[in-house]
């Protein structure tokens, strides 16, 4: 049986980021699991002895009562041989003030004491006190947009974030998927359809495979989309974005795009990415 190697609670004020700090986690590979009870902790970690998760987030804010026995159970964890961090997030009572009316939201004390927002962050800020003490990362997210948080995040619990590109082959006959980060049109490329040989094929048959990438109009193509795609991912990744969809169109989503989709696979996996291809309409 096999603990955690590694603990990550993620706590602070209501308000300062927390689900996105844990959603960045998540993204990087921890099993995230939001609001445990501080008294289920232990049992958690002996339950998960029998599941293949190495790396834990968690997290415990003001709605737990016993919320400041979490510095118990980090000290816990530490002497039972699993690293154990806690994050501690905050921001200035005007800005959660400001989050607060955004979103239209209650704060937790303020449902649980009947009391107004302002005093139920100075409540929360005096009860939390002791764990931003004892926290060994705090971030005051004020000044910070989610996207910012995220990256912090993945730079401190990732050495290096490989985020994953979603390929997809399509028809416009049948519209534009609409998880598209990116979408190329490559209807320009003579149409195997026309050619009777090649008719009832798709671009995942070897002979017309080469015929669409063998064209001049498609290697003029690939030659300038290479190079754009190998430049962009970088700037997506410090975006913060933990996938890209690139979706590549032609008229029926059966030749010509689905033949681009696998030759840019191959091109994008030896950049080292994980790369995911799906023909939406080659069965059409």
């Amino acid at each position: 049986m096999n603990s955690p190697t590694e603990v990550v609670f993620v706590t602070g004020l209501s308000g300062s980021g927390k689900s996105t700090a844990l959603n960045a986690l998540e993204d990087i590979g921890y099993f995230c699991i939001d609001n445990l009870p501080i008294d289920l902790i232990k049992k958690l970690i002996e339950l998960i002895q029998h599941a293949d998760i190495s790396k834990l987030a968690i997290t415990c804010d003001v709605r737990d009562a016993n919320i400041i026995k979490l510095k118990d159970i980090h000290e816990w964890l530490n002497e039972s041989n699993i690293k154990a961090t806690t994050i501690f997030l905050e921001a200035k009572t005007e800005t959660i003030v400001k989050r607060y009316e955004q979103t239209r939201r209650n704060h937790p004390l303020s449902l649980t004491k009947k009391i107004g927002l302002s005093e139920a962050i100075e409540q929360e800020i005096s009860i939390m006190s002791q764990l931003k003490l004892i926290s060994d990362i705090t971030i005051d997210t004020s000044s910070l947009s989610p996207t910012a948080l995220r990256r912090f995040i993945f730079k401190q619990f990732s050495k290096k974030i490989h985020m994953s590109i979603n390929l997809i082959s399509f028809g416009f006959k049948y519209g534009i998927p609409i998880e598209s980060d990116i979408v190329l049109d490559v209807r320009f490329i003579t149409n195997p359809y026309f050619i009777d040989k090649f008719r009832n094929t798709t671009g995942l048959d070897k002979e017309t495979y080469e015929f669409v990438t063998s064209q001049q109009e498609a290697k003029i193509f690939l030659n300038q989309v290479e190079p754009s795609i190998k430049n962009l991912i970088p700037l997506y990744e410090k975006e913060g974005k933990s996938y890209l969809t690139i979706s590549i169109g032609c008229t029926g989503g059966k030749h010509r795009s689905v033949a681009i989709v696998e030759h840019l696979k191959n091109f994008i996996e030896s950049l080292g990415f994980e790369v995911k291809v799906f023909h939406r309409d080659v069965e059409r």
